[in-house]
């Protein structure tokens, strides 16, 4: 009798078949199961916690299909066993602790509220109690891309109001108003190196941990450009245009894979055939690797560059 093979025969396998194994095989089948769920109710809801898991099934045992963050707003699909099926900006479904989440009824005012959303532009911003950095510890916390309120917008402070209700100051250099590019004057590679060193993390989207499609989405929201959230995604994404080998430039996304329909693990190119990308290989982090090392130049499936 055959034997089945199980999760952990397949991490032995992995340099056998190429970057991130387990993408390759899971992705596809994962993101068709959520899809077929979720017919119940569409209501909003906004995230509480700084970071929440979104989950493939509804208990925290699952396999973590990506992440959400303070202020982000969600649609609720479903609901199961303490957990909510929520579908984010990006389109992307997964299950949610129903207790990270503030449903929003039909009378209830947007959160943050349009005119007033900031956005988090360094890695973390610090809530505080009182205008002041000293004389209390911080009351909560913000990662990159977080959305707060603002109720009173000074220079140096600004009065924010978090999507559980409570209140607080947060330094204005911490945001930057929402729905705008953070970072206009920087280039795509030269943001993604920014992220070197920050801990892997399957279905990270922050800079607490990061995944490689993860760290891509992350740099390119930073810049004003929502791309989907997976490598295989981004790989067939209509507002990337292919480029060949030879062309291929600072900024560039560089794509990876057993074969080109199995599209594993994608990173950013820099100059001269470097790149930039959050992976298990060697090490656990954001890292710089190059093109023509054996291990890379034999999973290289192409790249793909963003249409102006």
């Amino acid at each position: 009798m055959k034997r089945r093979r199980t999760a952990p025969d397949r991490r032995r396998r992995a340099p056998d078949l190429g970057a991130h194994p387990e993408r390759r095989v899971l992705a596809p089948a994962r993101r068709a199961a959520l899809r077929r769920r979720g017919a119940k109710s569409h209501r909003l809801a906004v995230v509480l916690p700084p970071v929440v898991n979104l989950f493939e099934g509804p208990h925290a045992a699952a396999p973590v299909a990506s992440q959400a963050t303070l202020g982000m707003g969600v649609t609720i699909l479903d609901a199961a066993r303490g957990f909510d099926l929520v579908e984010t900006p990006d389109g992307y479904r997964g299950w949610i602790r129903s207790a990270a989440l503030r449903a929003l009824a039909g009378r209830d005012t947007p959160y943050p509220r349009p005119d007033r959303a900031f956005a988090v532009r360094n890695f973390m911003c610090q809530v505080y109690r009182e205008r002041d950095v000293t004389s209390s510890s911080p009351m909560a916390g913000a990662p990159l891309l977080a959305l707060l309120e603002v109720t009173e917008d000074a220079d140096e402070w600004k009065r924010v109001r978090l999507p559980d209700g409570r209140t607080g100051w947060a330094q204005g250099g911490d945001l930057t108003p929402a729905g705008t590019a953070v970072l206009e004057h920087d280039d795509i590679a030269s943001t993604a190196l920014r992220f070197l060193g920050i801990p892997y993390l399957w279905g990270g989207t922050t800079p607490f941990g990061l995944d490689c499609s993860g760290l891509v989405q992350l740099v390119h929201r930073l810049h004003g450009h929502l791309l989907p959230r997976d490598a295989d995604l981004q790989y067939a994404h209509a507002g990337l245009s292919a480029v060949r080998r030879a062309e291929v430039r600072s900024g560039d996304l560089v794509f990876f894979g057993p074969e080109e329909r199995s599209i594993t693990h994608v990173g950013v190119a820099l100059d001269a055939g470097g790149f930039v990308s959050a992976t298990t290989y060697r090490s656990p982090v954001v890292r710089v690797d190059h093109l023509e090392d054996e291990y890379w130049a034999g999973l290289y499936r192409g790249a793909r560059r963003l249409r102006c």
